[in-house]
């Protein structure tokens, strides 16, 4: 039976952890870059859709907010010019519940994106669909507010706006 020295166990143990000690770099040091590198990822994505936000909304400003300036905001954001009849007891509470409902669903106050319940994406198909379909505003609102109806200019303005918003947020979200 061969004896191994103390001296010979010991040489032996380093020569054959010395690989891992001298090309290991730790567990702990490979977590910590990759950590790095998600939020790195995470933030570069966040800028993305921030300036993908951002150029919808520069389109929203100029292109589609006039007409829901006119056509929605009464309800989806704060209802400047009261008509006569605001002030009837009960169609005064009637527009108000109205005005929460909407403001509950998508609230124009702020630009793009609003304010809702739903994702970004998902109001702006919803927007499309009320272009498309219609909808809105609702019959009883528009007998009240002839002029409140979305022109056909108006509809191909705000189908153009989401169609070209839904590929822009689209193709940030293929890019990820």
């Amino acid at each position: 039976m061969r004896t191994i020295t103390l001296n010979t166990y010991i040489a032996t143990v380093i020569l054959t952890l010395s690989p891992a000690l001298v090309w290991a770099h730790g567990e702990e040091s490979h977590k910590n870059e990759m950590s790095k590198t998600k939020i790195v990822a995470t933030q570069s994505s966040k800028i993305t859709t921030i300036m993908i936000y951002s150029e919808i909304n520069k389109i929203y400003l100029t292109d589609i907010r006039p007409i829901f300036e006119k056509k929605c905001f009464d309800c989806h954001a704060d209802l400047k010019n009261k008509p006569w009849y605001y002030k009837v007891p009960g169609v005064k509470q009637m527009i108000n519940k109205d005005i929460v409902e909407a403001k509950e669903h998508m609230d124009m106050r702020k630009d793009f994106p609003f304010i809702s319940h739903e994702s970004p994406m998902n109001d702006l198909k919803s927007i499309k669909k009320i272009g498309i379909e219609g909808g809105m505003p609702p019959l009883r609102y528009i007998l009240g507010h002839w002029d409140s109806k979305l022109t056909e200019t108006e509809r191909k303005k705000i189908i153009s706006w989401t169609t070209t918003s839904i590929k822009l947020l689209s193709s940030e979200k293929n890019n990820r």
